[in-house]
């Protein structure tokens, strides 16, 4: 368990009489300071210098012969977060933050016994909560691949540690996200791209590993429905085509089938099995290139896709071409590029769930992994007459969030504030049941996993309730947000489904296309 005071270190206060020179003096000498805390004669805090903010006045015109002889009283911050050391992050994310998070950019003081112990900054609350997180996500994986003689229990087991590890990651990346677009502090940018980038990493392992433990014990689905062959490569190579270019390296991705072709298939799983292909050759080359090649053939009413990612990398010694696609299994290049080794189980668990092949093959100069699956075919649809203009949440739009976790809560808030939506926030079933007979909220933003009243049964009362209010559109926003799962919140009363860790160009997306079809019944609410 995480205390403040383990993220705080004890940087040497200043007293208010400390000249500014001094200060001045304290930051250029410790460049990792970002913030100094001010104490009295008894040691307790009194007040917080900024490191960003108290340059900026030394940097402006006659700044340094202004500001220099006067005291720290005249340019500290005079209301910081202050917080006691025994508080864990948890306690402090659920509390403090949820009442003053845009004052964590300026820093927060940590004390002990009324006295100043350290000065903590966002950043190293959110290293802390990342860190914290991967560690949870690494045990998931040991515990997991030692349970591999019990399938249904390993799967029961990170069905759990999913949902678990997705709640604290939600906080990690919704508030780093929430910060990165607030903060005015362009030096820190860098850390927080790290930590968005990390916690996705991080999520993609969590998928995987979900995915490879449903396929094992045949839980794996599949969503089928018209699919434009032609369009299957636009997503992954867009996708992937600034990483590439981050690296150096071209990224080339054609087809070669009928353009109008339509065929019978889960998109998602496709784009999956891509997408992982893909990002396993970047990983692996260092120069030249990666090419994507899928070719459909037409054999009447049939149809064979057959994909092939082409690397410039080392490539794959000759002995492991079949070990690769086994879970948790790597070439010695693989483990020095790190990874757990699941990216290419779980595409060769897809491939076959869709009575498709999967292959690795011998190439000078790179790697090969080649694909190739049945598919039926099916007619062109008719073109559709002009789709209505989604409704843009707005000021208008009233949001009820309904969520057992105080971080869940906050970051929803904060998400409907960005989006120009007001907002009110439960955290239980029964209250979120009285505040939407009110009929006051145009949208139910609804947590399904809560102790007493859960979201699902939360959702029954307030659709059986009658009358405007039962039928405000009701979106699940869940870690649970399987197909399966998804299709069974929508035949309890909801609209539809936002996985969590929540990004916020879906959420927006997804309020949008519910307040589109309930258009009317909101512009009636919100007059």
């Amino acid at each position: 368990m995480t205390l403040l005071l383990d993220i705080a270190p004890h940087i040497s206060p200043v007293s208010p009489n400390t000249p500014g020179a001094e200060l001045y003096e304290r930051f250029q000498n410790e460049p990792d300071t970002l913030a100094i805390a001010v104490v009295d004669q008894a040691g307790a805090p009194v007040g917080l210098v900024e490191r960003n903010a108290f340059l900026v006045l030394m940097a402006a015109q006659h700044g340094y012969a202004l500001w220099s002889k006067r005291p720290a009283s005249h340019m500290m911050k005079r209301d910081p977060v202050v917080a006691d050391g025994d508080t864990t992050l948890a306690e402090f994310f659920g509390s403090v933050l949820a009442e003053r998070p845009s004052e964590l950019l300026h820093g927060f003081i940590v004390t002990r016994a009324g006295r100043y112990a350290g000065v903590g900054t966002a950043l190293a609350l959110l290293q802390a909560s990342a860190a914290a997180a991967s560690s949870h996500a690494e045990t998931m994986s040991r515990l997991a691949s030692e349970a591999g003689e019990a399938l249904a229990a390993k799967g029961r087991f990170l069905a759990v540690m999913s949902h678990e590890i997705r709640t604290p990651l939600n906080g990690v990346l919704a508030v780093a996200e929430i910060v990165r677009r607030k903060s005015q502090q362009p030096d820190l940018a860098p850390f927080i791209d790290t930590i968005l980038e990390s916690g996705g990493a991080l999520l993609r392992l969590l998928n995987d590993a979900l995915d490879l433990s449903r396929a094992e014990a045949a839980g794996l689905g599949l969503d089928e429905a018209p699919l434009s062959a032609g369009r299957i490569l636009e997503d992954v190579s867009g996708l992937w085509s600034a990483q590439a270019e981050l690296k150096g390296l071209e990224i080339r991705a054609v087809y070669d089938g009928p353009a109008d072709l339509w065929i019978l298939a889960d998109s998602v799983r496709l784009r999956q099995v891509l997408n992982n292909l893909v990002g396993n050759a970047l990983k692996f080359t260092s120069q030249g290139g990666v090419d994507v090649r899928l070719a459909a053939v037409v054999e009447g009413d049939d149809v064979r896709l057959a994909g092939t990612v082409t690397d410039t990398g080392p490539g794959i010694p000759g002995d492991r071409l079949e070990a690769v696609f086994a879970p948790f299994q790597q070439t010695e290049e693989g483990m020095r590029h790190g990874g757990a080794g699941l990216g290419l189980a779980v595409c060769r668990q897809i491939v076959e769930r869709m009575n498709g092949t999967i292959s690795a093959r011998p190439r000078e100069g790179g790697a090969e992994l080649a694909f190739e699956i049945p598919l039926r075919r099916l007619p062109a649809p008719e073109a559709e007459a002009g789709a209505p203009q989604a409704v843009e949440a707005g000021e208008a739009v009233h949001v009820l969030i309904v969520d057992d976790n105080a971080t869940n809560r906050m970051v929803a808030q904060t998400l409907c504030e960005m989006f120009g939506c007001s907002s009110e926030a439960v955290d239980n079933g029964e209250d979120a049941v009285e505040a939407a007979a009110s009929g006051r909220f145009d949208l139910v933003l609804m947590d399904i996993k809560m102790p007493g009243i859960d979201g699902i049964e939360a959702t029954r009362r307030i659709r059986s309730g009658g009358g405007p209010a039962s039928q405000a559109p009701i979106l699940a926003l869940t870690a649970n947000a399987d197909p399966s799962d998804a299709a069974f919140y929508r035949m309890c009363g909801m609209n539809g489904v936002v996985e969590k860790p929540i990004k916020p160009e879906r959420l927006l997306a997804a309020m949008n296309a519910v307040l589109q079809v309930g258009g009317e019944g909101a512009e009636a609410r919100a007059a």
